[in-house]
C-alpha cells in the first residue's frame, strides 16, 4: 500500500512538472484566430535575402509565392528559402494581367511552367498558388475550374499589408497590419511582397505579434485554401 501510494505521489509530481502546451501545439485550426500565414508575393529576389535574416531572427517559417521569370539568377535565394523551412507556392510566370488571364489555359500553363522551374531548381513541387492582383474579379468560374481540375490549390489573403503604397509611411504600414491581424475572427493570412516590404518593418510586425502570442505557421496542400471565392467562417466554439 506504501509504495503505491509513494508511486502515485511521484506520478503527480511529473505531471506538474511537465511543460504546459505550447501555443503552437494548441492552434491547430485554420480558423483560429491566433493563427498566422505570412505570405510574400513576387520573389526571389536580392531583397527577399534581407527578409529571411528577418524571419530566421525570430524563427518564423512563411510562405513566398514565387514568379517565374525571378528565378533565372536567383536560384540560390529559391533554395535558401527550402533550406531555412520556408514553404513555396506559384504566383505565375509574368504577373501580366492580360497575358495571364487571357483565357483559363493560359492561366494554368503559367502556373505549370513556374511549378516546373520551382522543382528543377529545388527539388520541390508545390500546388499551392496565388494568381496576379488576387482572384477578383479576374478568376472567372472557368478559370478556378480549370485550376481545380490540374490540382492546384488557390489563395488569396485576408490582412493586405498594402506595403507597395504605405512604403514611405511604415509606422502606418505596421500599425495598421497588426491592428487587422487583432481585429480577425479567423486565422490571418498577411500579405507582402519582397520588393515592398523592410526589413525593419517586417522586424516590427513580427515582434509585436509574437509579444501578444500569436502563432506562425505556413501553407500546405493539404491546409483549406482561402480565397476570395470561399472565405473561412469563424469557429462557433471559440
Amino acid at each position: 500500500m506504501r509504495k503505491w501510494l509513494i508511486s502515485c505521489l511521484l506520478l503527480c509530481l511529473l505531471v506538474s512538472l511537465t511543460p504546459s502546451v505550447s501555443a503552437a501545439e494548441k492552434a491547430v485550426r485554420h480558423d483560429d484566430k491566433r493563427l498566422v500565414y505570412m505570405t510574400f508575393d513576387d520573389g526571389p529576389r536580392p531583397e527577399t535575402l534581407l527578409l529571411l535574416d528577418v524571419l530566421r531572427k525570430h524563427q518564423v517559417k512563411a510562405t513566398f509565392f514565387i514568379l517565374g521569370k525571378q528565378i533565372k539568377a536567383n536560384e540560390a535565394t529559391l533554395k535558401r528559402i527550402v533550406a531555412e523551412g520556408h514553404v513555396l507556392g506559384l504566383h505565375s510566370m509574368t504577373h501580366d494581367k492580360k497575358q495571364f488571364y487571357k483565357s483559363p489555359y493560359t492561366a494554368v500553363e503559367e502556373m505549370k511552367r513556374v511549378q516546373q522551374l520551382i522543382f528543377e531548381t529545388t527539388g520541390v513541387k508545390t500546388n499551392v498558388m496565388r494568381v496576379p492582383y488576387g482572384s477578383v474579379p479576374h478568376m472567372t468560374k472557368p478559370h478556378r475550374d480549370a485550376m481545380t481540375k490540374v490540382g492546384f490549390h488557390m489563395w488569396d489573403w485576408n490582412v493586405d499589408s498594402l506595403d507597395w503604397k504605405r512604403k514611405n509611411e511604415p509606422r502606418l504600414l505596421q500599425y495598421e497590419t497588426i491592428r487587422h491581424v487583432r481585429a480577425n475572427a479567423i486565422a490571418s493570412v498577411v500579405l507582402m511582397h519582397d520588393q515592398s516590404i523592410s526589413p525593419a518593418s517586417l522586424d516590427y510586425v513580427l515582434r509585436h505579434l509574437k509579444r501578444e502570442q500569436y502563432v506562425f505557421t505556413t501553407i500546405a496542400d493539404s491546409t483549406p485554401p482561402y480565397h476570395f471565392y470561399n472565405k473561412w467562417k469563424p469557429n462557433p466554439r471559440k
